[in-house]
């Protein structure tokens, strides 16, 4: 479930637009949890309360006398990483609101596809980069992205990554699976995790990477897998 925070000065605009979040993130297959601010004031007190989780921060530019982009700017500056889409009735802020870093800027009315791929854009951004894997002997560091497929050979965890190299560990492959994203990682096999950007085509009972490689698919695991695919689509395309 995503946390999102909505603030803008228009009470119906807030309910509007909370409804089209839902909306979008409930077609891909998410859930979300909205909080409503009609001030800068009010948002701020809400983010220092360390129980207020926020994964999303949804701003309009123009709140009364206050500035959405000045207060994104001091979050910013405070180490504050929240993905954050502009919303504004004017363009005129558009290049003032890039060193705030957002995800989206989005011009009143809003669009439900420019939400759409704004709100995508965010959900990559809270997307782990990297994975850090502890052994007895050596710790090692991977981007997401660069890993292909995991595989298990005498107890010997075989890590693929894109450029052809390989990187052996003494690491069960159940306890890899839980560090890894589940949006983006499957267990195809026992002795196989397999990464959904890496995939081309699957069919009974295999899944053909980018590269040409063929991993084996269990009966077992066939349409868990195949339904995992659909929604990584979905969501990431």
């Amino acid at each position: 479930m995503y946390h999102i925070a909505v603030c803008d000065d228009e009470p119906i605009f807030l309910t509007q637009i909370s409804e089209m979040i839902i909306d979008i993130l409930s077609s891909i297959g998410e859930s979300c949890e909205i909080q409503k601010y009609t001030s800068i004031s009010e948002l701020k007190s809400a983010l220092q309360k360390t129980s207020k989780r926020c994964d999303i921060l949804i701003l309009d530019i123009m709140l009364g006398e206050s500035n959405g982009i000045s207060f994104a700017e001091c979050l910013r500056d405070t180490g504050g990483q929240i993905p954050i889409i502009f919303i504004s009735s004017s363009e005129e802020f558009v290049f003032d609101a890039y060193s705030a870093e957002p995800v989206g800027y989005i011009l009143k009315p809003v669009s439900r596809q420019k939400l759409a791929e704004a709100l995508n854009r965010a959900i990559r951004h809270l997307t782990p980069q990297s994975i850090v894997i502890d052994t007895p002997s050596k710790t090692v560091s991977f981007h997401i992205r660069d890993i292909t497929y995991i595989e298990v050979i005498n107890k010997e965890l075989q890590i693929h990554l894109q450029d052809g190299t390989v990187t052996k560990i003494y690491k069960s492959l159940s306890a890899v699976r839980e560090i890894l994203p589940k949006d983006i990682f499957v267990q195809c096999h026992r002795c196989y995790i397999v990464s959904l950007h890496a995939v081309r085509s699957i069919k009974r009972f295999e899944i053909t990477l980018k590269n040409h490689e063929v991993i084996p698919v269990s009966k077992y695991s066939y349409r868990d897998v195949q339904e995992q695919l659909q929604q990584y689509a979905a969501k990431w395309f």
